[in-house]
């Protein structure tokens, strides 16, 4: 008995035969039929109800992602510009056909999910992606204050200022638990000077880089992090491997942009983001 009301009340849920018509008018009608079926196994009508609901979030979040996919295709045929300066800290080389700039804050949790994507992405494509990093720094006041120590440390070290930033995320709940004090901490961990470093983020070349991040941010509408561009088409929110991958394939196919003068390259943007709180 409990195995043929769940199987009506599976069928009902889940739109197969009879039609969901049919269902519908026949649990309208016997409303009784549901009312067993849940007194009889409660917890196992709650349970097809959540893999229902997951099911439908999957299939509703697939739909976005290609409709998502397709706005990114007509965006390539039309990039925008992205300035890169040389000295700027990056993974890849500036000749490399797919450069992705993402503006993070290092305290957004999405943030972090996406630089793990990011490293699968260059360790799968290799010297074909280029991925430069920028700061859209608007969830806390120690996210500018990150920002300002990574940008300080590459003016002298590039190389230990990409070592900061990862570590940095990999150890985000070490900054958020000691801010500053926890930066101080990395720029020795890391090997880089931390008065020179303590210094020049106070620097104004320091502040003027950040700040133009944080226009050209605006300027791309990225209203949240982190947000990328892709060969110049915007990107907004921490998308799987499986969409950069399908962007990316698509541009090595010939079906996007190649690369880019370095002093200007055209680059491309992300799905679950981090926004500045009200009223900050």
């Amino acid at each position: 008995m409990r195995i043929a009301l769940w199987g009506a009340v599976a069928c009902a849920i889940t739109a197969c035969s009879p039609s969901p018509e049919q269902l519908k008018k026949t649990l309208q009608e016997h409303p009784d039929i549901l009312h067993a079926a849940i007194e009889a196994d409660p917890k196992g009508f709650f349970d097809i109800v959540q893999k229902v609901q997951a099911k439908a979030r999957e299939q509703a979040e697939a739909a976005q992602m290609d409709q998502d996919l397709k706005q990114v295709a007509v965006d390539l045929k039309n990039p925008k510009t992205v300035e890169i300066a040389k000295s700027r800290a990056a993974k890849g080389p500036d000749s490399a056909p797919v450069t992705i700039v993402e503006w993070s804050d290092f305290n957004c949790g999405h943030c972090a999910h996406a630089e793990e994507t990011l490293e699968k992405i260059k360790q799968d494509y290799g010297d074909k992606v280029r991925v430069v990093f920028k700061h859209l720094p608007i969830l806390a006041k120690e996210s500018r204050t990150a920002a300002e120590y990574m940008e300080a440390i590459a003016i002298e070290n590039p190389g230990a200022a990409l070592k900061f930033h990862d570590q940095l995320f990999s150890r985000q709940g070490e900054f958020r638990q000691g801010g500053e004090e926890f930066l101080k901490k990395l720029t020795k961990e890391i090997g880089a000077n931390l008065a020179k470093v303590e210094k020049a983020r106070k620097s104004s070349a320091v502040r003027k880089l950040i700040e133009t991040d944080i226009d050209e941010a605006k300027k791309f509408d990225f209203t949240g992090t982190p947000g990328f561009m892709v060969n110049g088409a915007p990107v907004r929110g921490a998308y799987p491997y499986d969409f950069f991958k399908k962007v990316i394939d698509s541009i090595l196919a010939g079906g996007g942009n190649g690369p880019a003068a370095p002093s200007a390259p055209a680059v491309a943007p992300a799905k679950t983001e981090d926004k500045k709180p009200e009223g900050a």
